[in-house]
Formats: C-alpha cells, sequence, structure tokens
C-alpha cells in the first residue's frame, strides 16, 4: 500500500470519527468515546463548569444532604450505628428534616422513615459519602474523615460535588434499588453523561420519558442483550424501565437535574414526562450537537 492509499484512509477514518451522527444525537464518535471514557474531562462534550457559584450548589440535593450528614456527624463527635450498620432514626429525621428533598410518599404519610433503608435517598447519601471516604465506619460507630473534614469549608464545595458525582456515577450500583428483574444491565450508568448531554440539547422542553430512553438504545443497541428474556416483557421494555427509574427518578432527581411530571391515569391519563432544570446548564458546560 502507498503513502497515498494510507494517507486517505486515515483521512477518511478520521472524517468518519469527526462526522455527527444521527445515531449520537449530533456527536461524533469522537466525542461520544471522549464522553464515555474520560466524562467531565477537558475532551468530553460534558464538563463541570469551572466556576460553581455557592446558589448553584444549593440546589444539588445530594450535595446538600451530605454536608449535613458531614456536620450532624461532627457535632456529635461519632455515631453509633445501628446493628445493620445504619443511621439510627432520630438522625434520619434530622436529616429529612432539612426539607432539602421532600418524598411524596413521606409527605402524604403513606411511608414513615424508621430505618434508613425506608429513604432510598438517605441510605444513598450514605452509601455515596463513606465510599468517597468523607466518613469510615470503625468499631459500629460513624466518624468524620481528615478528608471531609477538608472538603466542608465553601471554598471546596465545588470540589465536594465533582467527587460525590465521580463516586455516584463510577462506584455506586444504579441498579441497587431496582424493584424489576434481577439482571445486572449497566443500562443509564454506562455513559451516564450522555443523558446529561440529552437534557442539555432536548430537555427545555416537556418530553416523554421514553424520548431519552429510545435515543440512548439508538445510541448503544448492544445495552438490549444485557437483559434476559422474560415473557412478560419485551428487552427493550426492561431496558426503558430500568433508564427511566435509575437515571431520572434517582440519579436527575437527586442531582436536581430534572423536573418530573408523574403519570397520571384516569381518562385523561399521561405518561411521565420530563423537563430539564436550569441547573443542567449552570452545572454543566455541553458542547457538540452538530447537524447529523
Amino acid at each position: 500500500m502507498s503513502p497515498t492509499q494510507v494517507a486517505e484512509i486515515n483521512a477518511h477514518f478520521q472524517r468518519y470519527n469527526n462526522a455527527p451522527l444521527a445515531s449520537f444525537s449530533g456527536l461524533s464518535p469522537e466525542q461520544m468515546h471522549h464522553l464515555m471514557y474520560d466524562p467531565l474531562g477537558a475532551a468530553s462534550p460534558v464538563r463541570l463548569r469551572a466556576e460553581l457559584p455557592a446558589a448553584v450548589l444549593d440546589q444539588v440535593p445530594l450535595l446538600r444532604v451530605t454536608e449535613e450528614l458531614l456536620r450532624l456527624v461532627q457535632r456529635e463527635g461519632h455515631i453509633k450505628l445501628t446493628a445493620g450498620g445504619a443511621l439510627p432514626r432520630k438522625y434520619l429525621h434530622e436529616l429529612y428534616g432539612h426539607g432539602i428533598l421532600p418524598d411524596e410518599f413521606v409527605e402524604s404519610g403513606f411511608v414513615k422513615i424508621n430505618r434508613e433503608i425506608d429513604s432510598s435517598f438517605l441510605h444513598t447519601v450514605h452509601i455515596i459519602a463513606t465510599g468517597a471516604g468523607l466518613v469510615k465506619k470503625i468499631h459500629g460507630k460513624l466518624t468524620v474523615t481528615k478528608k471531609g473534614q477538608l472538603l466542608q469549608p465553601p471554598a471546596q464545595r465545588s470540589q465536594l460535588l465533582r467527587l460525590l458525582l465521580e463516586v455516584f456515577t463510577s462506584k455506586f450500583n444504579w441498579g441497587y434499588f431496582d424493584v424489576y428483574g434481577n439482571d445486572e444491565s449497566p443500562a443509564g450508568q454506562l455513559a451516564w453523561a450522555y443523558s446529561i448531554y440529552l437534557l442539555a440539547r432536548f430537555g427545555s422542553d416537556p418530553r416523554l420519558m421514553e424520548f431519552y430512553a429510545d435515543k440512548y438504545l439508538l445510541a448503544f443497541p448492544f445495552i438490549i442483550n444485557s437483559v434476559q428474556e422474560v415473557e412478560y416483557m419485551t428487552r427493550e421494555a426492561q431496558i426503558r424501565n430500568y433508564y427511566n427509574g435509575r437515571v431520572f427518578f434517582r440519579f436527575a432527581r437527586w442531582f436536581g437535574l430534572a423536573h418530573i411530571k408523574e403519570r397520571q391515569y384516569g381518562p385523561d391519563a399521561e405518561a411521565d414526562q420530563v423537563t430539564a432544570t436550569p441547573l443542567v446548564a449552570q452545572l454543566f458546560q455541553v458542547s457538540g450537537g452538530g447537524k447529523a
């Protein structure tokens, strides 16, 4: 093969790698590669903004409650955990009582927070804070680590958010709270930053959750093979259920990124709809999205 032919082949692949694709909602293969394997990195189309004012950070529920947990443990010196290693009820009530992320089932009295597992959000805050090395358990007692102390000052809040986001997306199993199936599908967590990109590009108007799930399936069709065949539901429907629950009802809600208008029943029934909150643009710098 001549040098000219090699150069032509290389140029062809370079054009392909830099060309926006409809299946990627306007991202190029190279952009998608960075988004998947170095999310938030300098070359990724989704990056945390360099300047994050306190007023913006105050809108991130998971950050706020983590900060309250650190203050609580710091105030007490240590917290004696339950036999199962969970936060005792009185501290759960204190954390929930800040009103940072009200739960409609708790507010209506349908659910009472007696155990940590009664609130998937508070349970996750405990898991993430531990996984991030902000708190540690020794002999059944929860204490704040040196790292947790260093990240408590207001000047460190942006760094704390980045740490929580990285731990939540890379170490925490997004399928942990799934109530259906027994698959270990990576749906939603795989290429999680792509959902941020989709919200930034399409989220200004209310859209059905299926709109986003279908775009995710279009970009990653191989994800279908990550679920088992069942008689009562197609693989596509399983992936949509995983995606919607993990991405919107947990990740986007807990980080304040989406407003969800939940399904209504009756003659005027409407399916779940999603609108991006202003926080998406305030937290993330999103680029790309050329015409495919």
